[in-house]
């Protein structure tokens, strides 16, 4: 049995939506009555139009009686309410044109999804990107996926690399590379990267054990350098920042139970003490470095430095 298709309610999608995002329950019943539709046909739309919308967490909250969704997941994107709904029901709507149509229409909009997702850091602190920027992204991804050796300039001198990996530290957009010349690894910031062309040169991934590590960088003070274990005792106030935002993959935390119950142990391997200095010295007084002892004494240093600073009169 077909469906019915009601207008009306199409047409108020986009404020539910909107409703849901502002942290409103949305109780079909009480809905029935406001717009007079049948809840069956209300609760048929729901589930087709709004339940599959990603990221914002839509479901049915037994103790509210009523749908709820994840607060805010509008402010997430930069797609209106509007532009949300049309490609719902145009992802719908392909669904009788058959497999082939369906396979495009989802790759379509997943490059168009994906595409407006990474414009939130206009939103946010991170440097922004033009469209000569995108074209570098574009370039490099590629080469990076074939294996391809890049020339390019860099501070206004000649390279040839081997591009490794593209890498958001810390608000700004890097190239993870192996430098041909010097044979190492080393990181380029994107924007100062320029005259960037691909050559027909394929390369193989030099065997050197920080290129195994990458994905764990903190910040740009990563180094072509043999990762090392770094121990922190923290506060259960501070903790939580951690654990919902890990530093790297690595990380580990455990309780530290000869500290007492407030106190947990944070454990992560880096290659330089520059990647964890910033965060130490950001939460204390509530962290602490266990080891190794030059980290702690350099921190301690830092502190010295700071209480003896004067300006100049």
């Amino acid at each position: 049995m077909r469906k019915t298709v009601n207008k009306e309610l199409l047409n108020i999608l986009p404020s539910l939506l909107k409703r849901l995002s502002n942290g409103e329950v949305i109780n079909i019943p009480k809905l029935s009555k406001e717009l007079n539709i049948p809840p069956k046909t209300i609760q048929d739309n729901f589930k087709k139009y709004l339940l599959p919308i990603e990221n914002a967490n839509i479901h049915f909250d037994k103790s509210l009686n009523g749908w709820v969704a994840k607060q805010g997941f509008l402010s997430e994107t930069l797609l209106s309410e509007y532009e949300i709904i049309t490609m719902q029901l145009l992802e719908q709507g392909i669904q009788k044109f058959g497999r082939q149509y369906i396979l495009s229409t989802q790759r379509l909009f997943n490059r168009f999804k994906k595409r407006a997702s990474l414009t939130i850091f206009r939103k946010t602190k991170m440097e922004q990107i033009d469209k000569d920027d995108e074209m570098k992204l574009a370039i490099i991804k590629t080469a990076i996926s074939q294996k391809k050796v890049i020339h390019c300039q860099y501070r206004e001198k000649d390279r040839i690399i081997y591009p490794l990996k593209i890498a958001l530290l810390e608000g700004y957009w890097y190239l993870f590379l192996w430098d041909t010349k010097h044979e190492e690894i080393r990181k380029y910031h994107l924007k100062s990267i320029q005259a960037l062309k691909i050559k027909d040169e394929t390369f193989k991934i030099p065997k050197n054990r920080a290129i195994d590590h990458l994905d764990d960088a903190i910040n740009a003070y990563f180094k072509d350098e043999t990762p090392f274990l770094v121990d922190l005792i923290v506060h259960r106030k501070v903790i939580k920042y951690f654990k919902r935002q890990p530093l790297s993959k690595n990380q580990t935390i455990t309780k530290a139970l000869n500290y007492g119950e407030d106190y947990y142990r944070l454990q992560i391997w880096i290659t330089d003490e520059m990647e964890i200095i910033p965060t130490i010295q950001q939460y204390l007084p509530y962290i602490k470095v266990e080891s190794p002892d030059s980290l702690h004494q350099q921190i301690e240093k830092n502190i010295s430095n700071y209480s003896n600073f004067e300006l100049p009169e």
